[in-house]
């Protein structure tokens, strides 16, 4: 189901020729816009004879820009006094050539003349304000994406009263403030970091940079929650120094994309640790920031108002399409055929890439669920498209998915080394974390032999990697299952 049916197109046949409305001229074809752009009911020529809300002639005889061809209405346009613009007349009281493209404002044909003949304009056209084509939006309702945004909610206060609320909102909001460092960004804190103000001397980040310099981050909901909650508490208070302080770290957002399109797990740059300055999907951290930038461009509460500026809201969009163009060409292909994404990716190259030790270069059955949303918020291009119900694909594939079982993690207070996180469970389904590059086979590993605490490394079966890794990491779950249910209704 789509939530918007794109039109336009450089397809969509023209308005007519000249179509003369004097004497004898007819308006000509409107040339509505596909397969939405219907004229609506057939309005009467009438006494006005009116071309509806988009009709056609008017003064001047101007038939708009339906249809992608400008065809005037004669050389003046006049309908005159006798001069008849068709047989049906009117575009109906609707009489919308696609979603946006109107006729003319009241287009009064003359006494008798009606507007001319609606024709449809092919398959695929619509008339927008141009005639130029644009990708479709899926319906969003049941997309997973927008929990991404959701954690900040559970850092606001739960007092009773509204204005208790704010109050105790206000207070973490003013300490989150303090922690936010010179170039925007925050480190990747738990609320309770924010009982109190930074005391100006503790380090506000755990990482850093060249010359020491701390570094902001994504990982973890990192910046983005922060942003959240300073947007919430904006929209309740309209003190301008929680507004000035999401700004700021929108600034943070769209100075940390790198040339190519994608997000890096940090900003500035990370000191001898290279896997923070790859392109992060891990823990979802690009497709994060990404739904939170179409949020703040589409001013969805708490992102709406004057939180940000008309510019800003610019260079979102800009970002997104960047960063749209980084995932389609990032896509990994096996054997000629497009498959999912990697936790990281070269910046420059697109090249899957490893993180920890215990994070290999590989095909993410998790990662990959957030960008496959992501992707279905954007305009469906054939590009766009094409990436994503290839990794659909991917993901139903018998190879891929593991039927009727389950990844359970062990109980936190058991200590059993013997147990198995894989177990049966029939009508579940399960992916793995990780998949070979090059095979659709899953894989575990362990920390490498030359690590301390030293590890087993790569392994297919779990129970041959330490139990530090085995039970310290999630190897598996059941991470398609909630997309399938936003992909199957919208026919994906």
């Amino acid at each position: 189901m789509l939530l918007a049916q794109a039109c336009g197109g450089s397809n969509v046949p023209p308005q007519g020729g000249t179509g003369v409305a004097g004497t004898s001229g007819g308006a000509g074809t409107t040339g509505a816009a596909g397969t939405t752009g219907v004229a609506g009911t057939m309005g009467g020529a009438g006494t006005t004879g009116t071309a509806g809300t988009t009709g056609a002639a008017g003064t001047t005889g101007a038939a708009g820009t339906i249809g992608g061809g400008t065809g005037t209405g004669g050389t003046t346009g006049a309908a005159g006094t006798t001069g008849k613009g068709g047989t049906t007349g009117a575009a109906g009281a609707t009489g919308a050539a696609g979603t946006t493209g109107a006729a003319g404002t009241t287009g009064v044909a003359g006494t008798t003349g009606a507007a001319g003949t609606t024709g449809a304009a092919g398959t695929t056209g619509t008339a927008g304000t141009g005639g130029a084509t644009s990708a479709p939006i899926l319906d969003q309702t049941g997309n997973p994406v927008y929990d991404l945004l959701s954690t900040y909610k559970s850092w606001l206060s739960t007092a009773a009263g509204d204005a208790a609320k704010l109050t105790a909102d206000k207070t973490m909001a003013d300490n989150i403030i303090t922690w936010q460092m010179p170039h925007g960004g925050w480190y990747k804190n738990d609320k309770s970091v924010y009982a109190a103000p930074w005391n100006g001397t503790a380090a506000r980040s755990g990482w850093t940079g060249a010359n020491g310099v701390e570094l902001g981050t994504i990982d973890n909901n990192g910046t983005v929650t922060e942003m959240m909650f300073l947007a919430d508490v904006y929209r309740r208070s309209s003190d301008t120094k929680y507004r000035d302080s999401a700004r700021k770290g929108l600034e943070f957002l769209l100075t940390m994309q790198v040339a190519t399109g994608g997000f890096p797990q940090v900003y500035p740059a990370r000191a001898g640790t290279t896997y923070s300055n790859y392109v992060t999907f891990n823990d979802n951290a690009m497709a994060r920031v990404l739904i939170f930038l179409d949020q703040a461009g589409k001013q969805v509460s708490p992102l709406g108002g004057d939180l940000f500026t008309a510019d800003q809201r610019t260079r979102m969009t800009s970002a997104i399409t960047h960063a749209v163009d980084f995932i389609v060409k990032a896509q990994i292909v096996q054997a000629g055929v497009k498959t999912v994404w990697c936790a990281q990716h070269d910046p420059v190259s697109y090249v899957p890439r490893g993180a920890r030790s215990y994070e290999l270069p590989s095909k993410s059955g998790q990662e990959s669920v957030g960008v496959i949303a992501f992707l279905m918020t954007q305009p469906q291009t054939a590009d766009v498209k094409a990436a994503v119900q290839a990794a659909i694909a991917w993901y139903k594939s018998d190879k891929v998915k593991v039927a009727n079982t389950a990844y359970v993690s062990r109980p936190s207070s058991s200590t059993d080394d013997n147990y198995n996180p894989i177990q049966a469970r029939a009508g579940s389904t399960m992916w793995y974390r990780f998949y070979d590059l090059d095979q659709d086979v899953g894989f575990f590993s362990g920390r490498l032999p030359t690590d301390n605490p030293p590890g087993n490394g790569k392994q297919y079966d779990i129970m041959k990697i330490e139990p530090e890794r085995r039970y310290g990491y999630q190897w598996g779950g059941s991470y398609g299952t909630p997309l399938f249910a936003y992909t199957d209704r919208v026919g994906y």
